[in-house]
C-alpha cells in the first residue's frame, strides 16, 4: 500500500494494495459477496450509566450552507504533506476541499460530505477533529459513536464510493510515517454502495505482524440493511477495564466484532490502543478497496455524482470504572462437537492458480481457550503456500494450524485470526467444517 519508507493510514484494508516509489499497483483481488456477514452477537447495548461522561460531541446544528464548525479541521488536496503520501495512501482519486459544495450543514442538524464530478475530476471532503485527546483511561473505557447515513446510491451508479468513520492515534498527526504502529481504528466503512459495514484495527508493522498488515484485523463485510436509506448508529468501545483489554464494534447497539490484547504482544497493543486518538470523517472515491471488490477501475462513467455521507451526530464518552458499562454480553454457541466456538472462513483474494484467505476463530463459550489447533479438509486439492499469525502443516487435503506465540489464548467473547495464501486448480470451494482442539465448531 505504500513504499518501504512511508506508512500512510489505510482505513480498512481487508483488500490491500502496494505503492511503489511513485506509482500504485493493485494486487489481484477477489470480489467479496455483498451478503457475506460476520456477526458475533446482536445484544442491545445498555444505556449509559452515571459513571459514563460525555466528553465531546457535535450535533451539527449550524445554519444551512455552513461548513464544518471549529471542532473540525479540513484535510485538503490529495494526501498528507509528506513524500510518498499521495492519494492518501489508498489510491483514491478525488481532491479533498473545504468548499461548502463538498462539506456543509443542512440546517436540520446534519453534516453532509458530498462527492462531486466536474469536467473529468472528482472533489469531496475529509475532516478531522481538532481535539486529539480522546483516550480510554487506564482501567476505564472510551466510546466513540456516530449516527450516519451512508451514500444512498447502489449498483453501477455507486462504483467507487467509499465512506468512512475512523480514528488515528494522535501521534500520527504531523509525523505521518509512523502508521500503523500508532493504531488505526476503522469504525465504519462501506464501498460501492453495497450497504455493508467493515470494522478493523490496524497495528504493529507495515507488513505482516500481529495485525496482518496491510490488511488489518477486520470483521469483513457485515450486512447493514437500510444503512443507505436511513440513519444508523456506529460505535466502537475501547475497554481497558477488562482483562485482557478489548476493542468492540457495534452496529445499532449489536456487537459485530471484537479484538483483544491477547491476540498480540503487549507492546504492540499498548502502542496501538493505550493512548489518545482523533476522529476522521470522509468520503473517498475510487482506490484499491472499491476497485478490488468491483474488479474494475472506479469510479466509472456510470458512477453518479452528488451522493453524500450524512452525519447526524458524533459523540465521545469515557468511563473511569467498570460498573454498568455499555458492554454487550456474548451469546454462547456450542459447536457440533461440544466446543463453544465459531469459525469464519473468507476468501479475500483470488487469481489464476492462487488465492488468499482469512480465518477467524471465535470463542463463544464462558472459559478461555489456552492454546489451539484448528483442522479442516480442503475439498478440491487446495494447498497452503504461506501462512501468517499461526503455524501450519498439511498432509494431502488435511490442514492443521496451531497458534503463534502471541495469540494462543482466546478469552470468552473474543476472537483471533490468521491468514494464508494458497494454490488451487479448477475449483476453490471453501471448507464447510472445522475442528478446534479436536471438537467441531459452528461455521458462520
Amino acid at each position: 500500500m505504500k513504499n518501504s519508507d512511508i506508512h500512510v493510514p489505510q482505513r480498512q484494508r481487508s483488500l490491500s494494495f502496494r505503492k511503489g516509489a511513485f506509482s500504485l499497483v493493485c494486487v489481484f483481488l477477489l470480489s467479496l459477496s455483498a451478503g457475506l456477514a460476520l456477526v458475533l452477537v446482536h445484544t442491545p447495548q445498555k444505556a449509559h450509566a452515571t459513571n459514563w461522561v460525555e466528553v465531546w460531541n457535535d450535533e451539527f446544528n449550524g445554519s444551512a450552507g455552513a461548513g464544518a464548525d471549529s471542532q473540525w479541521q479540513y484535510d485538503l488536496g490529495t494526501g498528507y504533506p509528506c513524500s510518498g503520501c499521495a492519494s492518501w495512501g489508498t489510491g483514491e482519486i478525488e481532491t479533498m476541499t473545504n468548499n461548502t459544495s463538498n462539506v456543509s450543514q443542512d440546517g436540520n442538524g446534519h453534516l453532509l460530505i458530498k462527492a462531486l464530478h466536474n469536467n473529468g475530476s472528482w472533489t469531496s471532503g475529509r475532516i478531522e477533529t481538532t481535539n486529539s485527546s480522546f483516550a480510554a483511561p487506564a482501567g476505564g473505557e472510551l466510546e466513540v459513536t456516530a449516527s450516519l447515513q451512508q451514500p444512498n446510491v447502489s449498483g453501477q451508479s455507486a462504483l467507487g464510493y467509499w465512506p468512512a468513520f475512523w480514528m488515528l492515534g494522535s501521534a500520527f498527526r504531523g509525523v505521518y510515517t509512523n502508521w500503523p504502529g500508532i493504531g488505526e481504528i476503522d469504525i465504519m466503512e462501506d464501498i460501492n454502495g453495497l450497504s455493508n459495514e467493515y470494522a478493523t484495527l490496524h497495528c504493529g508493522t507495515a507488513s505482516g505482524g500481529p495485525c496482518n498488515e496491510k490488511n488489518g484485523r477486520g470483521s469483513g463485510p457485515v450486512s447493514c440493511a437500510g444503512c443507505q436509506s436511513g440513519y444508523h448508529t456506529y460505535t466502537v468501545i475501547i475497554d481497558r477495564s477488562s482483562s485482557p483489554e478489548q476493542i468492540r464494534w457495534y452496529l445499532d447497539g449489536g456487537q459485530i466484532f471484537s479484538v483483544s490484547a491477547s491476540q498480540m504482544d503487549a507492546t504492540t497493543w499498548a502502542n496501538a490502543v493505550d493512548h489518545s486518538f482523533f476522529i476522521i470523517l470522509d468520503l473517498a472515491m475510487g482506490g484499491a478497496f472499491p476497485n478490488g471488490v468491483c474488479n474494475c477501475t472506479s469510479p466509472t462513467s456510470a458512477t453518479t455524482s452528488g451522493a453524500s455521507l450524512n452525519v447526524d451526530y458524533v459523540r465521545v464518552f469515557t468511563s473511569s470504572s467498570v460498573a454498568n458499562t455499555p458492554t454487550a454480553t456474548p451469546t454462547s454457541t456450542t459447536g457440533p462437537g461440544g466446543t463453544a466456538c465459531s469459525i469464519h472462513y473468507a476468501i479475500t483474494n483470488q487469481w489464476s492458480g492462487g488465492f488468499g484467505a482469512s480465518v477467524t476463530i471465535m470463542n463463544t463459550g464462558s472459559t478461555a481457550i489456552n492454546g489451539w489447533t484448528l483442522t479442516w479438509t480442503f475439498a478440491n486439492g487446495q494447498a497452503i503456500t504461506q501462512l501468517w499469525n499461526g503455524n501450519s502443516t498439511q498432509s494431502g487435503s488435511n490442514v492443521s494450524v496451531t497458534n503463534a506465540p502471541y495469540n494462543g489464548t482466546i478469552a470468552p467473547g473474543s476472537n483471533t485470526s490468521f491468514g494464508f495464501n494458497g494454490s488451487w486448480n479448477g475449483t476453490n470451494t471453501s471448507p464447510t467444517s472445522f475442528a478446534l482442539n479436536g471438537k467441531g465448531c459452528n461455521v458462520v
